[in-house]
């Protein structure tokens, strides 16, 4: 399918239509949760050096079929990586063509960042909360790394 994709950082009227893309693996986080957590994501710029950043992919009819969390993070073997606890994509008709719209938009954001990686952390029942553990940043033992440099 060759959809054109919409991506940008979730908006205040994106919070809760984002919701059901988020829950199925943060099953710890409720709606208000997600709202406090959205309220005070880092937004308007293209480099995620203010913190966590939360990106969604748009349809043309403006429908949520993408989100990707991400935050910058520093690594002893890849030095300046991007991170991306929390990537899902919710297309039955078109998961490639999401999945490399957002991918594309990291690639941006990493490469303004000067990262040598991209660093998609691997899926386990709670990644909401990991994290928040700075521990799981600073592991090397998870995840599927994208090599920039």
């Amino acid at each position: 399918m060759s959809a054109i994709y919409t991506i940008s950082q979730i908006q205040p009227f994106d919070v809760d239509r984002a919701y059901p893309l988020i829950e199925p693996v943060a099953s710890v986080l409720d709606l208000a949760a997600w709202r406090r957590y959205c309220a005070r994501l880092a937004t308007n710029t293209d480099v995620a050096d203010q913190g966590e950043q939360a990106w969604i992919a748009l349809n043309p009819m403006g429908v949520i079929q993408g989100l990707a969390l991400c935050e910058l993070g520093d690594d002893f073997a890849h030095k300046r990586m991007l991170d991306v606890p929390i990537f899902v994509v919710a297309s039955a008709a078109d998961e490639a063509g999401v999945s490399k719209a957002l991918i594309d938009k990291l690639r941006g954001i990493a490469a303004k960042a000067e990262c040598t990686s991209i660093r998609f952390w691997t899926l386990t029942s709670d990644n909401w909360t990991r994290r928040l553990q700075r521990l799981d940043y600073s592991r090397w033992d998870h995840g599927v790394r994208l090599i920039l440099k």
